[in-house]
């Protein structure tokens, strides 16, 4: 099956376990980001700017990451966690957490496991490429809206080129690091953060793939 042909929604997945010696060549890098700034946005205002980690600079966030991490510093983004989700919302997310850790051969008890899985977030899923995505401080929801779908593009353009991904809220927990490495001014907001790389095939933390809802409980047509 040609590229032009694969249904990339149905194929593209969260991955949470790369090859960390499979790099991503810059080409192919520039080729996924150019697709991805196509993404539409208010009057093409386009208030994204991203920043990206590779090679040195990413082993030594990694480093620095875990380092973190291991002596329990409380995670600190710079958008804040929704104190608590709709009952709804909340059950999806619990099924999906059971559902993974099932799918990666975890049991409920085995809390050493568990803590191994959760300490590779912050290791960024030893991905070779993070993508830091930010905007002006100053702007509002619609440029945030905006944000979600040049990332949405960014997924889909690294899955249309090979190129697995994870979205994920603890690679941008430690703001601070970030900054220092990457030169992140402060006229900008960190906002979200996204991995890419390429999968280690057959990895248990690969297997999962998230639900979704059924599409008449989320779409309401009236007519």
């Amino acid at each position: 099956m040609s590229r032009n042909q694969l249904n990339l929604f149905q194929s593209r997945k969260s991955h949470r376990k790369f090859d960390r010696n499979k790099s991503v060549s810059p080409d192919r890098l520039d080729q996924i980001f150019q697709d991805a700034l196509r993404a539409p946005s208010w009057a093409n205002t386009q208030p994204w700017e991203i920043y990206v980690a590779t090679g040195d600079t990413l082993e030594a966030l990694r480093t620095a990451y875990l380092a973190a991490y291991d002596r329990s510093e409380p995670t600190a983004p710079e958008v804040p966690i929704p104190p608590e989700w709709p009952d709804a919302l909340q059950d999806r997310s619990r099924r999906n957490g059971i559902l993974m850790f099932e799918n990666a051969g975890i049991a409920r008890e085995d809390q050493k496991a568990r803590e191994a899985n959760w300490r590779n977030n912050f290791q960024f899923f030893e991905a070779p490429v993070l993508a830091v995505i930010c905007q002006d401080r100053s702007l509002t929801d619609w440029s945030t809206m905006d944000l979600g779908t040049f990332a949405g593009y960014l997924l889909l353009a690294a899955e249309y080129y090979g190129v697995q991904s994870v979205p994920a809220f603890s690679s941008v927990a430690y703001p601070k690091l970030l900054r220092e490495a990457l030169e992140i001014p402060d006229h900008l907001l960190i906002r979200s953060g996204i991995e890419l790389g390429y999968a280690l095939a057959g990895h248990p933390y690969n297997k999962h793939v998230s639900e979704r809802e059924p599409l008449r409980s989320l779409v309401h047509y009236k007519s």
